[in-house]
């Protein structure tokens, strides 16, 4: 602290462009400018000359404070030590506010939210070199008429940030963070149990579904999952547990019910089962083939140079069918993208809610058929054993209103009350609809390559944009409406998905393999360890959070402007 004190004081009541002595005028060849408080050390990084005064604050944690750990058990370590220090730091800067004087003459500091899934974070990460974890946070100088540096005020703020940390990890409870580490262990088990055990999902006995109104907090109250008997599945873990729980086998399962019953709720903990969660987050044993996609009708989005063969005979006007192009897809025509760039981009699970879907995509029962003989859309009933057998992609649909899919079911489920009861055998006895699909074999679509913008120069502009009802990515012209990719589901993945966007818009050789391949390489790179391979820029105060390739490839698909080489599969 001491060098710090030594190096920031002479800079009092001088010009904020003197920060620049902390962080940014060392060479390669030198050592970084490091600082230590007590056990800790610290150091800054910059984000632009014109504003020198916002800094990236470095605390390097020792990972003997928190014991002996292996590579394997990094990332709950990661999260539980997030989770245990930034509220502290955020309260702390809150109280640094004061709305009577200019925001700028006290410091302003931030520390990355843990939410409540174990993903890769670029708030803190465990450099495997070093053996240590590395928190980092944005941290604003304190200036005096927002140009001169406060530098009393800088070094009391560091002072008691480093205070905070310290006393955060003097408290840690230990036996808390070895059940993040065994809640993650179990979750790889059953992610390998499922994996050959042909099960797409599993919800475990005792799971809480439902979320408090507005909040991602277990609600209180709530009726705990049961799994029915005929779905029971036992999973043995290494350590002699066994947990009981729902397994939804691959293939098709109908999950059916009343008003609030329950089944959007399965549904929506199906979905985010693609994370895992933290204990006591109530969901942490609903895990989910991690390609899972929900599927919406998503009015007004672009398509472009895409196969709508699957599921169109032929378009209105004389559009082209095998290389259909819009700005604005209807209702059907952008379910059936959805679908198509999905199964392109290697999702083996399709989640659907009846509500949100186009009908006439959906389905199309007898007398229709009968009155409406020259109908151009080929139904998702047509497809959906089809996807399944010839695929591999499982579907999994909440339905309320109409028994088409009944037909076609693996398995229907009967949620009341929040409980599921099976229901396959008495569907059977039902008068359902006969499966006639006289539809060839689809063509589906294999191969999706970007066209290289004709300039590599870097955006000017990019950002994500997230308000109460929409989220979108930016990047100068280029716009991608991502509302509908619900299984993003925080601002800083966002952050993230902006950065890939912008590092593969800006590849001369976007066409030199394919499209899922691209973003597998960028979205790999963006939280690693290693310094030199990082995408994540170094001068932004943003923080960025893990994403899948699969959510990369759906908002690249929906971006404005970009044009698309798509080869027809055989």
């Amino acid at each position: 602290m001491q060098r710090f004190k030594r190096i920031i004081l002479p800079m009092q009541g001088h010009n904020k462009s003197d920060l620049h002595w902390l962080y940014n005028t060392r060479s390669e060849d030198e050592p970084p400018l490091i600082f230590s408080y007590s056990k800790l050390k610290f150091w800054f990084g910059g984000t632009s000359y014109r504003s020198s005064e916002k800094l990236l604050l470095y605390v390097e944690i020792p990972s003997d404070i928190i014991g002996d750990i292996v590579l394997s058990n990094t990332l709950p370590c990661e999260t539980y030590l997030l989770r245990l220090i930034s509220p502290m730091i955020n309260e702390l800067s809150n109280s640094y506010l004061n709305t009577d004087k200019n925001v700028r003459e006290k410091a302003q500091f931030e520390a990355q939210y843990a939410g409540e899934y174990m993903v890769r974070r670029s708030g803190i990460q465990y450099n495997a070199k070093e053996n240590v974890y590395v928190l980092r946070m944005n941290f604003n100088i304190p200036l005096v008429n927002a140009l001169s540096v406060n530098a009393k005020a800088a070094i009391r703020a560091i002072r008691d940030i480093l205070e905070h940390i310290e006393t955060a990890l003097n408290d840690f409870d230990r036996d808390e963070l070895n059940l993040y580490i065994k809640t993650c262990a179990y979750q790889r088990e059953i992610r390998k149990y499922m994996s050959e055990h042909d099960l797409c999902s599993f919800i475990a006995n005792g799971s809480i579904l439902p979320r408090e109104n507005g909040t991602s907090a277990p609600m209180k109250n709530a009726i705990p999952f049961i799994s029915p008997k005929e779905m029971e599945v036992i999973i043995p873990l290494s350590d002699g547990i066994q947990l009981v729980g729902m397994g939804i086998k691959k293939g098709i399962t109908v999950i059916t019910g009343g008003g609030y019953s329950g089944k959007s709720t399965l549904l929506d903990a199906i979905e985010m089962g693609i994370y895992n969660h933290i204990p006591g987050d109530g969901r942490e044993f609903v895990l989910t083939d991690s390609s899972a996609l929900k599927m919406y009708a998503e009015d007004g989005r672009p398509v472009s140079e895409l196969d709508l063969s699957p599921f169109f005979r032929y378009l209105p006007g004389r559009a082209g069918l095998q290389r259909f192009s819009t700005l604005h897809a209807s209702g059907s025509v952008s379910q059936a993208a959805n679908i198509i760039e999905a199964v392109c981009g290697k999702c083996r699970l399709l989640l659907i809610d009846e509500d949100k879907s186009a009908t006439n995509f959906m389905i199309r029962d007898k007398n229709m058929r009968l009155v409406v003989k020259n109908e151009p859309i080929i139904p998702f009933t047509d497809r959906v054993r089809e996807l399944y057998g010839e695929k591999a992609v499982s579907t999994i649909l909440v339905i309320g209103g109409s028994s088409e899919y009944l037909a076609y079911a693996d398995t229907v489920i009967l949620m009341e009350d929040y409980l599921p009861h099976i229901i396959t055998e008495d569907i059977q006895k039902l008068d359902l609809p006969e499966i006639t699909n006289n539809e060839p074999s689809a063509n589906w679509v294999e191969s999706r390559r970007i066209v290289p913008k004709e300039t590599s120069k870097p955006f000017l502009y990019f950002r994500s944009v997230e308000t109460e009802n929409e989220k979108k990515i930016i990047l100068d012209e280029y716009s991608a409406d991502i509302t509908l990719l619900t299984a993003l589901i925080s601002g800083n993945q966002l952050n993230t998905l902006a950065c890939v966007m912008e590092r593969l818009l800006t590849d001369k050789e976007a066409d030199s393999a394919e499209l899922l391949e691209k973003v597998e390489k960028y979205t790999a790179k963006m939280l690693t360890d290693n310094d030199t391979s990082s995408l994540i820029p170094e001068t932004a105060q943003r923080f960025y959070e893990e994403i899948r390739p699969i959510d990369a490839f759906c908002c690249v698909n929906r971006m404005r402007g970009l044009v698309f080489k798509t080869d027809r599969g055989g």
